[in-house]
């Protein structure tokens, strides 16, 4: 069915293709450019065909001419973002000059003109900003303006924060996601950024280079929020947007003009002027600092101007932990219970336990030990952009921007110890170089050209990386400094996690080229792009080791637990890299005066994983693992030529007067698949004797048994683990593999909308948006054992007759599927009496059978319960969110104070804020037990009752009663996602006041408070059913994301900054 559902989009791909009247050259490329459009006529509305129009950018005096066809109608397309001046004449009539013309980026800016008669010249003042009726494109587009972004509260001077302002979108989780977000049912993944229209993903993860979370999702670096223009987000655009299904972010940095501009600014925050965190007995120590500026100005008067900024953060947080440490109780009863076996001490255990802290809290059962844990976060960002202008016909623009940042935090992912001897370090690195190169070719024919190249560096260290464990006498051989990850059952885990050291550079070259040609009333625009990944990675899962023990009398006599206990080897480091091109062409067909249609076509090649050295490998079902470049795999999986994306739209003007618009669009869009479906995937299984990763090993891997009364040896030089094979295991090997004949997933975007004038600026647009996808990653257990005994789990497995080494064999497949269908409303006011708003209501539903692609180790988020019942993962996804509901508006209160004067007192006030409803995102039930026997760790209690129709407390958050363990065997028939988390109620406010110093040098005072209202707002709750703590919530989302107060959903919070502005 799906194949011939895109059998029939190829054909109408072929036909719009014709109707687009071009030969296709190539692109992903994304407009940083806005539009001025409009019709001439004169006093008695008849056009005036040929007048000729000019616009001149305000602060640049950079001039482009043209004329109006022979119905009057005028199009400047791809004009910088700024301010400009409008010239209109005709023959016969006199000049009309408009001033202060705003053009944003990827927007349009209607300008209708009646002319008059010679000898009575017009020049209007007024500002006019882009339009916010669209009556020429079927995008759905929202762009954050200068205001919005300069004067609203932003928590933590993250930008991504605004896009959710947008109809549609919404942050990724309620687990403080710090700025990533989902758009129209799209994940979070699906997203593209851009500065100044060239590229800023990290190709590895698809994530914006500039602001990606470093450990537990907080940003590790910033992009200095002074020097960002304003910036775009689009969804379901023309032709030229590709390589992703969701929104494209595009940042317009700001340039320098004729006049020299500017800020400086600190902000503070520290925890004296906090409420207290829900959960907190006393609120935490925590201090952050935000500072900076910019300067913009001319370097050569109308020629060349320059622009630069620096934005600097030091944070830092003291996180509360208690854990149990063995206690002299503790440690006197496991002596007496190993004396009463006849088990002697192990000299290395006595060391080792000389690393736990000492209690200092009396609590004979429980939690005996607290401390504080530091975390750190500093970055030092800067940018610098150059413009210059050879004429009026060609332009050049080059920007580098750089961050580096450095984050210290405890991560306790993979058995990781919260103990401040055991954090992990994240030093991270950022550098962005672009170049445009803008040309008039004719007053119809522009071409722009972009070259960037974009590097993202990040590394995950253990604080104790100097620090050698054979001085203890433990020699693991894997040449890796700091200790192995310990962990005893009943007490608090020693070593960094499991999972460290890893990280990557990853790098991305761009080339592009389009051309605009405006024909009548067509806009044609065609051009290519050429984008080469690269990431050098490695990831020592379990390099350092990891050692469990069942209690702590084991662990005093050196018994090792013989699960989960385990040692990799082998070369890790990996140099990938894909090499992806596009092609489209799009005409904007103005039909008639009120009817415009939008036609485009793309093709796009989304290259397949390459390693320098092929070191990648994948299993095939008749040969097993399989290296490629060997015969029969020569790539990892088998490239998809078939990527046609067909787009059409239109706008349609119902009366003529351009205040009711009907718009609509479909189109396919396809994703590209990040690197880290296959690179991060890869080192996540472990286990005794377990190959643990793919791409294959170098160096071989520790074949790990252990027998059940197995010491750990402590003379040195004695391998903690044994003998080396030299060889890989023979049993009980664990592999990621991925299907070699994978489609490219693939989305099919549809939105119908109606745009109603209320007001002179006040607009309402009323929307469906849709989607359905296919094709989409999941990954699930090929070699899946069927339910029973956990003693013949192995002979039940499908692979286990051909190839009875191999245990999970965890599949990435192009096999899921989604929908999406929304009714969403959005008021926009433009600024009337000091007021700017903007309302956006979104009642939405997601489904699919899997929300991510991502195994990374945490199978209930994204694993089937059942791999062979895929139809029981159909579900809401795991972002759902019902109903969402945003407000946001700028408020300046100068022209109620006038009347008191205009002075230094009374001007300069304004108030801004933004509020957030949504409901909660729902969350799948599991069991931490194998009840089914298959050894998954995936499986789901039943449902008996109505899960949601609980309390709604911290307490117990929803109905626990309406489950239970299912008969041993056998899986439970709770579906995914079957809870509904809580919802967000939040309100932030911001109070500004603008003192006039001198002439354009003002300083302004800030005081904003997120969650002015002290609302609390819970993380999500407990859902283990085996757990006590079943249906309990326990943090609020910032404590879980490991950001207090800097992550959405913590208590009221103050913030205060003083700015100077010239």
């Amino acid at each position: 069915m799906y194949y011939n559902l895109q059998q029939n989009m190829i054909r109408f791909a072929f036909l719009t293709f014709c109707l687009c009247g071009l030969l296709v050259v190539n692109i992903t490329a994304q407009s940083i450019n806005g539009k001025i459009l409009g019709t001439v006529t004169d006093q008695n509305g008849a056009v005036v065909p040929n007048a000729t129009i000019n616009t001149i950018n305000e602060g640049t005096g950079a001039k482009r001419t043209g004329n109006a066809d022979e119905n009057g109608f005028y199009v400047f397309p791809e004009l910088p973002v700024g301010f400009y001046t409008i010239e209109i004449s005709g023959e016969d009539f006199a000049t009309f000059t408009r001033k202060n013309v705003k053009v944003d980026v990827g927007g349009e800016t209607r300008v209708d003109v009646g002319l008059t008669a010679q000898g009575v010249s017009a020049t209007v003042e007024v500002t006019n900003d882009s339009s916010l009726i669209k009556t020429d494109t079927s995008t759905l587009s929202e762009v954050i303006t200068s205001r919005q972004v300069d004067s609203l509260p932003l928590n933590g001077r993250d930008f991504r924060r605004l896009t959710t302002l947008t109809p549609g979108a919404a942050p990724r989780s309620q687990r403080g996601s710090l700025g990533s977000f989902t758009v129209n049912g799209q994940r979070e993944k699906n997203n593209i950024f851009l500065i100044d229209g060239v590229d800023n993903n990290d190709s590895f993860r698809n994530q914006p280079s500039f602001n990606q979370g470093g450990v537990t999702g907080a940003p590790a670096t910033l992009f200095p929020v002074d020097a960002l223009g304003e910036f775009s987000l689009q969804t379901q655009g023309a032709a030229e947007y590709g390589r992703n299904s969701g929104a494209v972010v595009n940042i317009v940095v700001k340039s320098g003009t004729n006049d020299f501009h500017g800020t400086a600014y600190t902000f503070i925050r520290n925890d004296d002027f906090d409420a207290r965190n829900f959960f907190e007995l006393q609120r935490n120590e925590f201090r952050n600092g935000n500072f900076g500026g910019v300067l913009g100005g001319p370097i050569w008067e109308n020629r060349t101007f320059f622009f630069t900024g620096y934005e600097g953060q030091r944070e830092f947080v003291n996180s509360p932990f208690q854990v149990r440490v063995p206690s002299a109780a503790d440690i006197a009863a496991a002596r007496a219970a190993n004396t009463a076996a006849g088990r002697a001490e192990n000299a290395l255990s006595a060391r080792l336990l000389t690393l736990f802290p000492a209690a200092n809290l009396n609590a004979p059962t429980g939690n005996n030990y607290a401390f504080a844990a530091p975390n750190l976060n500093n970055s030092n960002n800067f940018l610098v952009k150059i413009d210059h202008r050879f004429s009026d016909n060609f332009n050049l623009s080059g920007r580098y921007i750089y961050g580096k940042g450095t984050q210290n935090f405890p991560l306790t992912s993979g058995n990781g110890s919260p103990l401040p001897d055991y954090q992990t370090v994240v030093p991270t690195k950022i550098q962005l170089f672009g170049l445009n190169f803008s040309q008039v070719l004719t007053p119809t024919l522009f071409n722009e050209a972009r070259i960037s190249y974009n590097r993202f560096e990040q590394t995950f260290t253990p604080l104790d990386a100097d620090f050698d464990p054979a001085s203890l006498g433990l020699v693991t051989g894997s040449g890796i400094n700091s200790l192995p990850t310990i962990t005893v059952t009943g007490v608090v885990s020693l070593g960094a996690p499991t999972n460290v050291p890893r990280g990557r550079i990853s790098s991305a070259f761009q080339l592009v080229d389009n051309v605009s040609w405006t024909r009548g009333g067509h806009i044609f625009k065609f051009g290519g792009e050429f984008r080469r990944a690269i990431v050098d990675s490695f990831a020592d899962q379990l390099a350092r080791g990891r050692i469990n023990f069942n209690n702590l009398a084991d662990f005093l006599a050196g018994v090792v637990s013989t699960s989960g206990t385990a040692l990799l080897r082998g070369q890790t480091r990996r140099e990938t890299f894909t090499n992806n091109f596009g092609f489209f062409a799009q005409n904007d067909w103005k039909v008639t005066p009120r009817l415009t249609l939008n036609l485009g076509l793309r093709y796009e090649y989304l290259g397949v994983l390459q390693e320098k050295e092929d070191r990648l490998s994948n299993f095939l079902f008749d040969r097993g693992l399989v290296r490629v470049g060997d015969a029969g795999l020569k790539n990892v999986w088998e490239p998809d030529y078939n990527n046609f994306a067909p787009r059409f739209g239109f706008a349609y003007d119902v009366g003529g007067t351009g205040k009711t618009i009907v718009r609509g669009a479909v189109g396919m869009y396809y994703d590209t698949p990040s690197q880290d479906y296959i690179l991060l995937q890869g080192f996540q299984n472990g286990g005794p004797g377990s190959l643990g990763l793919n791409p294959l090993p170098d160096l071989g891997v520790f074949n790990v048994t252990f027998p059940s009364t197995a010491t750990i040896p402590y003379g040195p030089g004695i391998a903690i683990f044994g003998a080396a094979t030299g060889g890989l295991p023979t049993s009980n090997i664990a592999l990621f593999a991925t299907d070699i004949k994978q489609r490219t997933p693939y989305i099919f975007n549809y939105n119908a909308n109606v745009q109603q004038q209320l007001f002179k600026e006040t607009v309402l647009q009323v929307s469906y948006v849709g989607s359905q996808g296919r094709h989409l990653y999941r990954v699930r257990d090929i070699n899946q054992a069927t339910p029973g005994a956990a003693a013949t789990r192995q002979s039940r497995r499908p692979f286990n007759a051909q190839f009875p080494q191999y245990s999970f064999i965890n599949y990435l497949e192009a096999s899921a599927n989604s929908s999406y269908n929304a009714l969403q409303a959005n008021v926009r006011q433009r600024l009337t009496s000091g007021l700017n708003l903007n309302v956006s209501y979104t009642l939405s539903k997601s489904t699919d059978d899997a929300s991510n692609g991502i195994y990374g180790g945490t199978r209930g988020v994204s694993f089937p319960q059942d791999s062979y019942n895929l139809k029981a993962e159909r579900a809401v996804s795991s972002f759902d969110v019902r109903h969402r509901f945003t407000f946001n508006f700028v408020y300046d209160l100068n022209f109620l104070l006038e009347k008191f004067g205009r002075n230094r007192l009374t001007e300069g006030w304004q108030l801004s804020g933004i509020y957030t409803a949504s409901s909660g995102i729902p969350i799948t039930p599991f069991l931490s037990t194998d009840v089914s026997g298959t050894g998954e760790l995936n499986d789901r209690p039943n449902l008996t009752g109505d899960s949601n129709n609980g309390p709604g407390t911290a307490g117990q958050w929803f109905n626990t009663a309406a489950f239970t363990i299912p008969a041993a065997g056998t899986f439970g028939n709770a579906p995914r996602n079957s809870i509904i988390g809580p919802p967000v109620n939040i309100f932030d406010f911001s109070f500004n006041k603008t003192t006039r110093i001198v002439e354009n040098v003002s300083l302004q005072f800030r005081a904003e408070a997120f969650n002015l209202f002290n609302r609390p707002n819970f993380s999500l709750p407990n859902v283990d059913r085996t757990s006590s703590a079943f249906g309990a919530i326990s943090e609020t989302p910032d404590v879980t994301a490991g950001n207090p107060r800097l992550g959405e959903g913590g208590p009221r919070v103050l913030q205060f900054g003083v700015k100077l502005i010239f």
